[in-house]
């Protein structure tokens, strides 16, 4: 049986965003993989392509969702739309997001844990995109911070970008206020970080930013650890 691997990222309307490819392509050449990049978003690259391409010459698929967590494109989106296309001769299997694996845990951990040291008397504001859709993912991220507050001592308040809680309403508790630490859990940098930390600055001026998971090698180890998953 030969398969074909299919690395979904987020992607950009109008626009194949460079962040994360080359750390990817590398990850794919590497591992000897027939492998392809899709993103769900935009006309070029898109998940469809991906799929009748790698079935053309593969009788299984695995598709590897480079998301972090189990919302809208996991559960509605990448099913859906893969289902359109699927030849049902082939073998069909779909890797869990990223956020929940060890390699993240101890990404956060190191990340966090230095940050603490470097800036003693912050607080830890942890950014997630969040959705109104599903509870799951605040509840995955909560449990995350409350291990990692654990072991660093720190207190950490979990907040999201869309859902809720929201940035608005989390730093108007007086449990956030102070001079913060501030982790975007994001897989690229840009438009969207960006924006997060405009809105975060417009409430607190006393912040340190960190930077996002983008072009850094724990989303190869992630990816890695959800392969040896199957």
């Amino acid at each position: 049986m030969s398969t074909g691997y299919l690395y979904v990222l987020h992607g950009r309307r109008g626009k194949i965003p460079e962040s994360n490819l080359d750390l990817l392509g590398d990850f794919i050449r590497d591992a000897g993989q027939n492998g392809r990049i899709a993103f769900l978003e935009g006309e070029e690259q898109t998940l469809e392509d991906g799929i009748r391409a790698l079935q053309a010459d593969n009788d299984r698929l695995v598709i590897v969702p480079v998301l972090l967590y189990s919302a809208t494109h996991m559960r509605w989106d990448i099913p859906k739309r893969t289902r359109a296309v699927i030849d049902p001769h082939v073998t069909l299997e779909v890797t869990e997001p990223l956020a929940t694996t060890h390699a993240v845990h101890d990404y956060l951990l190191n990340l966090l844990g230095n940050a603490v040291k470097e800036h003693p008397g912050r607080k830890v504001l942890l950014v997630a995109h969040g959705t109104p859709h599903f509870p799951e993912p605040f509840e995955q991220l909560t449990e995350l911070a409350e291990d990692i507050e654990r072991r660093i001592g720190v207190p950490i308040i979990c907040t999201n970008h869309i859902g809720s809680p929201r940035i608005e309403d989390t730093l108007a508790h007086p449990e956030a206020q102070g001079p913060l630490i501030v982790e975007r859990l994001f897989l690229t940098d840009g438009r969207l970080a960006n924006k997060i930390k405009a809105r975060v600055e417009a409430l607190n001026d006393d912040t340190v930013f960190l930077p996002t998971m983008e072009d850094d090698p724990v989303i190869v180890d992630a990816i890695k650890e959800r392969l040896a998953e199957l």
